[in-house]
């Protein structure tokens, strides 16, 4: 998971503070610079976005875009960040921010239904907490706000805010969504703690 977080770090602040261009040739890649072990190579006319050159001035940092299949991954979910707009089954949902205090999570969502049928919204049952080691969340329904709302009508939105409790105290916690009780679409939100 800590490299998954490196390497999308690097990916996007090569696309905020990098500058792109193309390799001349095919060249060996490595993981440091001065290295005797490639990883692998690049073949000529790959583009990469440079991010900085080495002490040496010999090697520089670089990203690249590049897609695998799902099944080469153990697991082939993708959390997004807060802040992304997602969709499933019909409903739109927006993580807007997600803060925690000691074992406890409150987090501000807005949700749309895109659907032709009004949708009800649970988030007992449509919005889980999970953190590192299986630490499953609670929700608190007496702090939160708009924690069950029925017939929300296509295209109106809710803002909820939900409060999670923990037992122990959350790392790398990930949202997971889904608008149907069983069964259907799921999305993923990365927490960022």
């Amino acid at each position: 998971m800590q490299k998954i977080r490196w390497i999308l770090l690097v990916f996007v602040g090569g696309i905020l503070f990098g500058q792109t261009t193309r390799l001349k040739s095919s060249t060996d890649i490595f993981i440091k610079a001065n290295e005797n072990s490639s990883i692998g190579s690049l073949a000529s006319g790959t583009q990469i976005t440079k991010l900085k050159l080495d002490k040496s001035g010999k090697y520089v940092k670089a990203t690249i875009e590049f897609y695998i299949p799902v099944n080469a991954l153990d697991d082939g979910r993708v959390s997004l960040p807060i802040g992304t707009v997602q969709i499933a089954e019909n409903v739109k949902y927006k993580l807007i921010s997600a803060k925690k205090n000691g074992n406890q999570v409150t987090l501000n969502i807005k949700i749309t239904n895109l659907g032709k049928k009004s949708f009800d919204f649970s988030a007992m049952t449509q919005i889980k907490l999970i953190g590192a080691g299986g630490n499953k969340a609670e929700l608190n329904p007496f702090e939160g706000k708009n924690t069950v709302l029925f017939g929300v009508t296509k295209n109106k939105s809710i803002n909820a805010e939900l409060v999670y409790d923990f037992k122990k105290l959350p790392k790398e916690v990930e949202m997971v969504c889904s608008p149907k009780m069983k069964g259907g679409e799921k999305i993923f939100y990365q927490l960022g703690f």
